[in-house]
């Protein structure tokens, strides 16, 4: 009997695993509009990417930050927001880029035309290639739900000149866009950014607060955490819950 349960011990594996596990991870965060007509097809190419990737086991994970400055021109997205736009803003300055829709920023490094799949695809396959050992471990789980809010507690691999990101997304939506350039169309958009918090001095585990916009369903949302460097805004860890 004593040797049965030691062999159903270590067949159950440690009960405290340790610390996260780092891996190669890819944050594709799109910066498009609803009233952009170049934009369709770069969330085509967001979702068609990141449903390959989500069936094969991959670690890339797909944002849509909806922006705001193309609202005056006779569509008013309703997911767009000023603080998505700003940004995107941070990063052109970083990045020395332009700004423009649709854009899609790769790991906090790299601007690539949101619609241009085979740049994006060799871009996600160099990074895969890049040792373990360039990344941190980041681990996760929503703790509660009440008030019209998520709670979300993390816990990082590592110490390190870190800030966290948490976005709250919808994970699809369809939407008849009834002026402005896509006028008359009904598009369809996948892992919505609804709420975004930044902790900037996170520590190796905490929690944070995302809110959930009326009428979003538990069962619609998803929550993507994910690490990026204060002095380079490279990307180096995330995780989906």
């Amino acid at each position: 009997m004593l040797t049965l349960l030691l062999l159903t011990s270590l067949l159950a594996g440690p009960k405290n695993p340790g610390k996260p596990m780092a891996r190669p991870v890819v944050v594709l965060e799109l910066f498009t509009s609803q009233g952009c007509s170049s934009c369709p097809s770069a969330d085509q190419t967001l979702k068609q990417i990141t449903d390959q990737a989500n069936a094969s086991g991959q670690a890339v994970y797909g944002l849509s930050f909806h922006v705001d400055y193309w609202n005056r021109l006779g569509w008013r997205d309703p997911f767009s927001s000023a603080s998505f736009t700003n940004r995107q803003r941070q990063y052109d300055r970083a990045l020395n880029t332009q700004t423009y829709t649709p854009q899609l920023i790769i790991n906090g490094r790299q601007d690539i035309v949101g619609s241009q799949s085979g740049r994006i695809q060799q871009s996600i396959r160099a990074i895969q290639q890049q040792p373990a050992a360039a990344f941190v471990g980041i681990d996760g789980k929503v703790t509660d739900r009440a008030n019209g809010q998520i709670a979300v507690q993390y816990e990082l691999g590592s110490d390190g000149p870190y800030r966290l990101n948490a976005a709250l997304v919808q994970k699809e939506v369809q939407t008849v866009v009834k002026n402005g350039e896509n006028g008359g169309r009904t598009l369809t958009n996948t892992n919505v950014v609804r709420d975004f918090k930044t902790l900037e001095k996170p520590g190796r585990s905490g929690q944070v607060l995302l809110t959930v916009p009326p009428g979003l369903r538990t069962e619609q949302t998803a929550v993507l955490l994910y690490i990026q460097r204060t002095d380079s805004g490279q990307i180096v860890g995330a995780v989906r819950l």
